[in-house]
């Protein structure tokens, strides 16, 4: 059974009622639930209520009637264990947490499809709607966070002539004038025109209007042509706004996502509509954030050709230009900026000559031959799990929780699982097919001392006596180092992709009272990043040596801002290379203990 953890705020007073004040992600999946479960909601998912004693009350709360839900109640942050890992709402089943919006509806959903003797299709194509986590996908972070953020602005409106809608809004109603685009398109042709077709030429071909496909008047749901999960979040989110500004004043501005919604509300005969109207509380005297307001004007800026499946993943040069290059002679002055820091920049060489386990003993599901990794990069894969894995070993101690953070389909996890078996080792991944490639291994194992999370690291909020990670993209490692210290827990840590790492709301850069004091610009220092990841095979003939020596130096640099932030807060951190220095161009290594 899927136990789901939902935070509320207050339980209201009501003679007919049991009426709660709830966050807009715990309304939605009370929705979802009495949706895919109608009947008997409690045989399939238990009903979890977590009261949080905080001020976003005042962020967009809604008052909804829980009395339908057979459901288990913890007061004043008095909550059991899973609900402390991570950040709510959050889902256990068996030793899986998963946490983030779109996870937990993804797993209600598919439970449903397994259990369901006729199930709700809402998973969409091959059963990829909202798979990609928020950190990567745009769509899928528009319906975990942008759109609820959107509706939380809409319910603190106050009553005014005139107002602007939340810029979101407008980005849905682009989105859903643009044409069509599913992965299987031509099949999808072929079913409602009547044809053959298996490419863009073959369209193009056909010449009769009867056969010609309308790519715009097709894209009827929020992702397509059928309805699916995403569509469910939406509606439950624009149902909100609706009832605040009736959607029909806005018709001129918003034709698209009127068109959208009403279409919604009249599938599967109104049920999703009827379910809404059941959860919330008609009280205006309980719930004045949901009356209509009265006003005369509406603005809402809708951007031309907006798609939410594109994404910009360019970087930014010393001047501000989204591209990729850098220039030597401006490198060459940001690193003279760092010499007069005089610090000691740079890493040792790893003094470790004898392993602290024996491969020989690892079952062979264990070892990098059982992640079904090319063949080319095994031997590569092991030196790099040997490194860390030594590191973790001595630091570990019985009893002590150890966290593989960003862990991947569990390479470093289950290696250590096998290790320490009197540890527990969580592995932390926000990708859904990478964490059951990992279960799956584990399976095999029959080890026990395993959890998985899915989630994105900003909603991990569990205790831990360890943290490593290996090859944690960007700001990721930052993140990972961040979380140790915030737990006064030692680490282990590889970076990557140091060109990545750009600032944040939830990261600055430097990162060290010393850099940041340093007459260091944060375009300088994002450029020393940039030039982190010019590194190369120092072996290989074709390499410019002095170009990647001063990448090894830059990633020296970046780790060193690291390893002096760590040190503000009582930590001794050495800065070790990996073993041999050729099984990987991001070969640096952080290790913190207190």
């Amino acid at each position: 059974m899927i136990q789901l953890y939902l935070e509320y705020f207050s339980e209201l007073n009501s003679v007919d009622e049991t009426l709660l004040k709830v966050p807009v992600e715990s309304y939605i999946l009370l929705a979802l639930c009495k949706y895919l479960y109608p009947v008997e909601i409690e045989r399939h998912v238990q009903i979890n209520f977590a009261q949080c004693k905080t001020n976003r009350e005042s962020h967009g709360a809604i008052v909804v009637n829980v009395g339908q839900f057979v459901a288990i109640f913890y007061k004043n942050e008095n909550w059991p264990s899973p609900a402390t890992y991570c950040q709510l709402p959050t889902l256990k089943t068996n030793d899986w947490i998963i946490s983030g919006l779109c996870g937990i509806c993804r797993r209600i959903a598919k439970s449903h499809t397994e259990y369901s003797e006729n199930p709700k299709q809402i998973l969409g194509f091959k059963g990829n709607t909202l798979l990609a986590p928020a950190e990567i996908s745009m769509w899928t972070r528009f319906c975990e966070v942008d759109i609820i953020k959107c509706v939380r602005e809409v319910l603190q409106l106050e009553k005014c002539f005139s107002l602007t809608l939340p810029e979101d809004i407008g980005k849905l109603e682009s989105h859903l004038s643009q044409p069509l685009k599913v992965h299987n398109i031509y099949k999808l042709i072929n079913n409602l025109q009547n044809v053959k077709i298996s490419s863009q030429q073959e369209y193009d071909k056909l010449n009769a209007n009867a056969e010609r496909f309308d790519f715009y008047a097709n894209h009827k749901f929020a992702e397509g042509y059928e309805k699916t999960l995403a569509d469910i979040i939406l509606f439950v989110c624009v149902n909100l706004i609706h009832r605040r500004i009736p959607l029909e004043n806005l018709n001129e501005k918003l034709p698209k996502i009127i068109t959208w919604y009403r279409l919604v509300a009249s599938d599967d005969n109104g049920e999703l509509s009827q379910i809404c109207d059941d959860l919330i509380s008609n009280s205006q005297q309980l719930q004045p954030n949901l009356a209509q307001l009265e006003v005369k004007q509406v603005a809402v800026k809708v951007p031309d050709c907006y798609s939410l499946y594109k994404s910009d993943t360019k970087k930014l040069n010393l001047l501000g230009e989204r591209v990729l290059t850098t220039n030597q002679a401006e490198v060459l002055s940001i690193l003279n900026k760092i010499a007069v820091l005089k610090i000691d920049i740079g890493s040792l060489p790893n003094d470790r000559n004898v392993n602290l386990f024996d491969w020989e003993t690892v079952p062979l599901i264990a070892k990098p031959e059982g992640g079904k990794l090319p063949s080319k990069r095994l031997e590569r894969k092991r030196h790099q799990l040997e490194c860390l894995a030594n590191e973790v070993i001595a630091l570990a101690r019985p009893g002590d929780i150890i966290v593989d953070f960003c862990s991947g389909t569990g390479h470093l996890g289950i290696l250590l699982a096998f290790l320490l078996p009197d540890c527990t080792i969580y592995l932390l991944e926000n990708k859904e097919e990478s964490q059951q490639l990992a279960m799956e291994r584990m399976q095999r194992l029959g080890l026990s001392n395993i959890v998985y999370f899915q989630c994105n690291l900003n909603y991990f909020t569990a205790r831990f006596d360890i943290g490593v990670s290996l090859h944690a993209c960007g700001i990721a490692s930052d993140i990972v180092l961040e979380k140790c210290l915030q737990q006064r827990a030692k680490f282990v840590c590889c970076p990557c992709c140091y060109g990545k790492l750009s600032e944040s709301e939830a990261m600055q850069y430097p990162r060290s009272e010393l850099f940041q004091q340093s007459s260091l610009l944060l375009k300088e220092y994002l450029c020393i990043a940039h030039c982190a990841d010019q590194t190369h095979d120092l072996s290989n003939s074709k390499t410019n040596l002095e170009k990647s020596h001063q990448g090894f130096y830059c990633m020296d640099i970046i780790d060193k801002d690291r390893a002096l932030r760590a040190e503000q807060f009582g930590y001794k951190v050495l800065q070790k290379r990996l073993k041999p220095e050729n099984c990987t161009m991001k070969n640096r290594m952080l290790i913190g203990i207190l």
